[in-house]
């Protein structure tokens, strides 16, 4: 079952989920015009991409459960992998692959969110290349990118969509009350799956450095990018939510939108009565705390890493040398 290459299985299930989801989003399209009053009145970027967000949640349900074999074996030995766990990794990215190409079709602000959803294809791309052997060996970064998958594209993309939706779109028919308690159920998840996220692959790593740098040598710090890449996304966008729920406990009313910071130049507020938050004081300050001790377990990879490469060094002349007396003992003999 081995493939070194993208295979008529993944091509159809990326394309079944590309379909689907555009179907599902000219169907959400259809639906909120008809159920929400005013519908039209929103800006057709702005439609378009709640639509989608929307769209792409059948297949966020559907990564976590594919995804969540992986994460719940992660710190198993790799022994423990089977041909079925490569083949729900594939089956995952395939399904997120064809969400994230329809996505990409619809217009975003977010400069970053475009490369995040550009990462659905490329992993699927390496790991049908590179660990699609269907043995133990698929192990080592498949269960990495099970983690991603199933926090941040998965349960993560969960609350982040409807945060986003309740923000863009349901703040115009709340209460502020009632929005800001749906909304601090989305900050809640969302604190979770990237507290979860962001460590778990950090301490796999560290877990399975050995065997990374085995496997990678010294492209060791790739796949040490590619996360740090991915986590600080998470944690970018959970400080932001965090800062609007700020706001909504205030009353903060300004007339552009909460997720729109280049048009947001007025320094004019409307104050309303304040709601208490529904998060402990100092949660911020503790959450600016774990990102900290993040970046320190990360430094540790980075140092590990320099420390490989500084013996490799160090034992270059003397294994160029055992190589040198040996080619002239050969010599001799000769």
């Amino acid at each position: 079952m081995a493939g070194t290459r993208l295979t008529d299985m993944d091509i159809q299930i990326a394309s079944s989920s590309f379909i689907a989801t555009g179907l599902l989003y000219e169907y959400t399209h259809s639906y909120l015009e008809r159920k929400l009053p005013k519908w039209d009145c929103f800006p057709q970027t702005l439609r378009n991409r709640m639509c989608i967000e929307i769209a792409c949640i059948p297949v966020r349900i559907g990564l976590i459960y594919f995804s969540l074999p992986s994460v719940l074996l992660a710190f198993t030995p790799s022994s423990n992998w089977t041909a079925d766990d490569t083949q729900r990794s594939l089956i995952a990215c395939s399904l997120m692959t064809g969400a994230y190409l329809f996505d990409l079709m619809i217009y975003r602000e977010d400069f970053f969110g475009i490369l995040h959803h550009c990462m659905g294809p490329a992993l699927l791309v390496w790991i049908r290349l590179c660990f699609s052997s269907f043995t133990p060996a698929d192990a080592l970064v498949s269960r990495s990118l099970m983690m991603f998958i199933f926090f941040g594209a998965a349960t993560g993309g969960v609350f982040a969509s409807a945060g986003v939706f309740l923000l863009r779109v349901g703040k115009r028919y709340l209460e502020r009350g009632t929005l800001y308690k749906y909304f601090a159920i989305c900050v809640a998840g969302l604190t979770v799956t990237t507290v979860l996220s962001c460590y778990l692959n950090v301490l796999y790593f560290l877990h399975t450095w050995d065997a990374a740098y085995v496997y990678f040598g010294l492209a060791a710090p790739l796949p040490i990018i590619w996360e740090t890449f991915e986590c600080y996304l998470q944690w970018r966008w959970l400080l932001r939510f965090y800062s609007i729920e700020a706001k909504l406990c205030r009353g903060d009313r300004r007339p552009k939108d909460f997720l729109d910071e280049s048009e947001s130049t007025s320094d004019e507020a409307v104050i309303e009565y304040k709601i208490p938050s529904a998060f402990p004081r100092g949660t911020v300050f503790m959450l600016q705390v774990l990102v900290w001790q993040w970046v320190v377990l990360l430094l540790w990879l980075y140092f590990k890493f320099a420390k490989e490469l500084y013996l490799r060094q160090s034992f270059l002349p003397i294994r160029f040398a055992s190589r040198m007396e040996e080619m002239v003992q050969n010599t001799t003999n000769w």
